[in-house]
């Protein structure tokens, strides 16, 4: 007999957590409707993504979030999966709306819905159950690891009792109201042999039958919160963490009111809450310590403007750290946790990025960020970062520290390296007009030039050699210079090298005339052809019109990889497939050119249909701009 069914024997478990996952297809909102007709309500929805991504028409998402409000649940999740990201529609509104998160890992969910994470891998393909452990938000597995569980009057009286099964008893005798999850996780393991990731599945068991006060609907409100420096009251977090409904927090301030306690005592409401047997003391106690520590840190006293600048840039629980860059700089942010002499693994998140270092004895020794390792990844981080939420958690591992990561200058010295890459970084953008919102475009002879040139011994401009493998990675970004994308998008979308060496390629191209700076936009060529097309299909018809685009097109472009770079919808509107040209790395000049010899081509079938006075009339004044 299963752990489950030995319990509602007993009365003592009556609500198991259901799961379901459903491949994207055409029936599944008649399957839905189906469900919906038997009464059934889950706790999560898996939609698989795997083959399609996530290219849904809006109208579907709609639907999908109409069916997600009948079909979960409180505190449920539909999920939407694909291979490299995942979207939440989760049921943590009260008014029974739906909130949604995007994460840029499928695992990046399970800090939140653990016991989600063995039904994802075993019935979504393309999951790998042992990637688990690293994914998901740092901030989110910080608050996890340093949650306190504390049983309710329910969970006492069952710990009390030993009728549960192992592993849930092993666990339940470990909860004594004051040891975090992740020293839990650790006795189990080291005591009972049991994973971490499946004791937090068992942790999150309990919570979804009342025998420990919720930890897991805590996290995203408190890391979002957190992220948004959005101060909380006590009340509106107890009906985040579904401690309390909205209807019962009514009351209790009814309560507050009747009993006369005034603005400034609000707290007095966790002794209400205790008072009407919501919570416990110690839980009190804690949800006061999370309030302070992610919310009113950055909360102003109104008696007091000094406090409201004294914002805690640094927050300490037992021996982990959390806080913010901003207050504290890249820099010192490391020496921070050198000078302590700390051994364990910072994190530190900034947006869809994440740079993990491990530190011992106050020594960085590894580091990561993303595709970089090493010193590169250290570079990176000296160099872009000044922003961003970090955690030290004392004596941490990360499973992406591997041997290519390893560091073998001291801080001093990437210190000082980094603030010369600064440097050139400053001085290249100071160089070049609008700097990082400059769009700069290849010369329309690009590769015979490059080929010509890459022969050579090339140097940066702060003499440095260019090395062999390096000429490669000048080409790819090179490759991404096509005069329609700033500097700053072409630096972010090359994750597998350091923006000083990006910035330093390009300043290498641009001094030898192999790129240079936007001569001429695409958009006015356009549009003016555009224009002209109006006036010659208001002379002609549309379908006539229509039909001269088409073969002024194929007569120039036939069907060569150019033709794909423009577009001619039912209407006869001209219109330029530019991810066509950004994923070809066609330059914008070029396409300008074989724009300029199609229109030339239309025009000539025109005149042979119109009195090429009046077309040559038309174009005058569409170029002028005038009305005539």
């Amino acid at each position: 007999m299963s752990f489950e069914e030995q319990l509602d024997d007993s009365n003592l478990i009556t609500s198991p957590l259901t799961f379901r996952t459903y491949s994207y297809r055409e029936n599944i909102f008649a399957e839905f409707e189906g469900l919906i007709g038997e009464g059934k309500k889950f706790d999560g929805l898996i939609i698989d993504l795997m083959q399609t991504g996530f290219s849904l028409p809006m109208e579907m998402i709609v639907k999908f979030f109409n069916y997600g409000k009948r079909l979960l649940k409180p505190e449920g999740v539909m999920l939407f999966v694909k291979p490299d990201g995942a979207i939440t529609l989760t049921k943590d509104d009260p008014g029974g709306g739906l909130t949604l998160n995007i994460y840029d890992s499928p695992f990046g969910i399970f800090t939140r819905y653990p016991m989600l994470a063995d039904y994802l891998c075993a019935t979504v393909s393309g999951v790998d159950r042992r990637r688990l452990r690293g994914g998901g938000s740092t901030l989110a597995n910080h608050i996890l690891y340093t949650s306190i569980p504390v049983l309710t009057s329910k969970g006492t009286e069952l710990k009390n009792r030993f009728e549960i099964p192992p592993p849930q008893n092993w666990l339940l005798q470990l909860i004594d109201d004051y040891s975090s999850c992740e020293a839990i996780a650790r006795l189990m393991e080291a005591r009972h042999h049991v994973h971490s990731d499946e004791t937090f599945a068992l942790l999150q068991e309990l919570e979804s039958e009342g025998i420990i006060f919720p930890i897991f609907a805590r996290i995203q409100f408190l890391a979002n919160c957190y992220h948004n420096h959005k101060p909380f009251r006590l009340g509106r977090y107890m009906v985040a963490s579904s401690i309390i409904t909205p209807s019962q927090l009514e009351e209790l301030l009814e309560m507050q009111q009747e009993e006369g306690w005034g603005r400034n005592q609000k707290t007095f409401l966790g002794l209400l809450a205790i008072r009407r047997g919501y919570i416990n003391t110690r839980e009190l106690e804690l949800l006061l310590n999370d309030q302070y520590l992610y919310g009113g840190y950055h909360k102003a006293a109104e008696a007091d403007e000094m406090r409201a600048e004294k914002k805690r840039s640094i927050e300490t629980v037992r021996d982990s750290m959390i806080g913010s860059l901003g207050a504290i700089d890249s820099a010192g942010l490391l020496q921070s946790i050198s000078t302590a002499k700390k051994t364990g693994l910072l994190t530190i998140e900034n947006r869809d990025k994440t740079i993990i270092v491990l530190f011992s004895e106050g020594k960085p020794t590894h580091a990561r960020l993303g595709k970089l390792s090493g010193m590169e990844a250290v570079t990176e981080y000296l160099v872009t970062w000044n922003e961003g939420i970090f955690v030290f958690r004392d004596k941490g591992m990360s499973p992406e520290i591997t041997a290519d990561c390893l560091l073998n200058q001291s801080l001093d010295r990437m210190l000082l390296d980094g603030a010369l890459y600064q440097d050139q970084v400053n001085t290249i953008l100071a160089q070049i007009p609008e700097g990082r919102n400059a769009v700069l475009e290849r010369v329309w002879n690009f590769d015979e030039l490059w080929i010509e040139f890459s022969q050579k011994d090339l140097h940066y401009f702060d003499e440095t050699i260019v090395a062999e493998k390096e000429k490669a990675k000048i080409y790819q970004v090179a490759k991404k210079i096509d005069g329609l994308t700033i500097i700053d998008e072409v630096i972010n979308s090359t994750d597998d090298w350091t923006t000083n060496k990006i910035l330093k390629s390009i300043q290498l191209m641009l001094d030898n005339k192999l790129i240079v700076s936007q001569q001429t936009s695409l958009f006015r060529p356009l549009t003016l052809f555009q224009r002209v097309s109006g006036e010659i299909q208001a002379l002609i018809g549309k379908e006539e019109n229509k039909n001269l685009l088409l073969v002024s097109s194929h007569y120039v472009h036939g069907e060569s990889a150019a033709a794909r770079r423009f577009n001619i919808d039912v209407e006869g509107r001209i219109s330029v497939n530019l991810n066509e040209v950004k994923n070809s790395g066609t330059p914008v000049s070029v396409v300008l050119l074989e724009l300029r010899r199609w229109m030339e081509a239309y025009l000539a079938y025109v005149r042979r249909q119109v009195d090429p006075q009046i077309v040559d009339a038309l174009l005058s004044r569409v170029v002028k701009g005038g009305n005539d």
